[in-house]
């Protein structure tokens, strides 16, 4: 592909796909504070699963709207309520228990460990972007995936983390022959913020067979 086709495909991706990212789309305050930080955490549980990407930030919205998008939220509402949220909301069994056992031992460790804020582990890990996915594992449970939805969000704050795409977006990138790592993909963002809206848009077309198949004939894979 040409440098043209590449931006047009990019273009067409977030004009479809990238208007916002999942944090800016769950009305998350995109700032160095605990509430935000602990919430992009939950929301990088809930798009992780095995539903649709808008079905993850509408149950994060309905968490929030219990009151449940804060550690102490969490911690006061328990894993069961939680949980059974979750399947009401249409997360398969295993990915509610999972999510719900997550968010709550996460809260818990957070507070213990790290004064209720997650910029406490980031000072403990020394701004060191290994050791931040090392803590985060071992202090939420969590697997590479989730680590990997967080890490999206949180880098237009966490900037040693950037320029971070995981194994979904590059995979998508690939398809449509924009690049085969995270430097080609941030250079054909405007910003750090776009930067993020575009890896966002190619975890969302991945949902969406046809416009997938769509941005594909674009960038002339038939």
């Amino acid at each position: 592909m040409t440098a043209t086709d590449r931006e047009q495909v990019t273009r067409a991706l977030l004009e479809r796909y990238g208007e916002r990212s999942f944090a800016e789309e769950a009305e998350i305050h995109l700032r160095e504070q605990p509430h935000a930080l602990y919430q992009m955490l939950e929301l990088a549980a809930l798009v992780n699963a095995r539903v649709a990407p808008g079905t993850a930030v509408r149950t994060f919205e309905e968490l929030r709207g219990h009151r449940w998008s804060t550690a102490g939220g969490v911690l006061e509402a328990g894993r069961d309520r939680i949980d059974h949220a979750l399947r009401d909301a249409g997360y398969p069994e295993g990915d509610a228990a999972g999510i719900a056992t997550a968010v709550t031992d996460a809260a818990l460790h957070l507070q213990q460990d790290h004064g209720g804020d997650l910029g406490g582990l980031r000072e403990d890990a020394g701004h060191d972007p290994v050791r931040e996915r090392e803590l985060l594992r071992h202090f939420a449970d969590v697997d590479d995936g989730v680590v990997d939805a967080f890490c999206r969000e949180v880098q237009v704050l966490w900037d040693e983390l950037l320029p971070f795409a995981d194994k979904k977006a590059l995979d998508a990138a690939h398809r449509l022959g924009l690049g085969e790592d995270a430097g080609a993909l941030r250079r054909l963002a405007a910003d750090d913020r776009e930067y993020v809206r575009l890896v966002d848009a190619l975890v969302r077309v991945r949902h969406d067979e046809h416009g997938y198949r769509e941005l594909q004939e674009l960038a002339g894979h038939r």
